[in-house]
């Protein structure tokens, strides 16, 4: 039994996956949720190509990141009284850093039984590249990770969009 678990929410399908997980997870004993997103202060690369200086400080912004986290997690809560049988009780929080160095601080600092994540946050080539977060956690953290994501036939579409640029 699930009587705590920290979710990653990072706007993501496989994010919203993994918080219909938790809850089913948590729905036995009505544990608690915590809910973290967690922004890079270091803009990426969008779409191949390099922001602008004005784009990269608005978004290293601890203001905007603040915001643009509450936006998300308020998001994700919208959905939770579609997931039936579960009632329990649900913490959010946002933070600014690196996501899989934050997300296992948290989990250690909260003590929670387990981390349930999506498992594709990043695009793919991008996670390819430099590693995906959940690949990180699950490597690092001290608790159970419990990793999530879309059938084989959703991510192989939502690859060959990305790859024409249509995502």
């Amino acid at each position: 039994m699930f009587k705590s678990l920290l979710i990653p929410i990072d706007g993501s399908r496989d994010s919203h996956t993994a918080l219909k997980v938790a809850c089913q997870l948590a729905a036995p004993v009505q544990g608690k949720l915590y809910l973290i997103n967690v922004r890079d202060p270091y803009p990426q690369l969008h779409r191949g190509e390099l922001i602008s200086v004005e784009a990269a400080i608005k978004a290293a912004s601890v203001d905007t990141a603040e915001k643009e986290g509450r936006a998300l997690l308020d998001q994700a809560l919208d959905t939770l009284p579609s997931f039936p049988g579960y009632n329990g009780e649900f913490d959010t929080i946002v933070k600014q850093g690196s996501p899989a160095r934050v997300i296992v601080a948290e989990a250690e600092r909260l003590g929670v039984d387990a981390i349930v994540m999506g498992s594709r946050g990043l695009g793919q080539f991008k996670g390819l590249m430099i590693g995906s977060v959940s690949h990180k956690v699950t490597h690092v953290a001290n608790c159970r990770v419990i990793c999530v994501h879309e059938t084989p036939l959703q991510h192989a579409k939502k690859a060959v969009n990305e790859f024409r640029g249509f995502d």
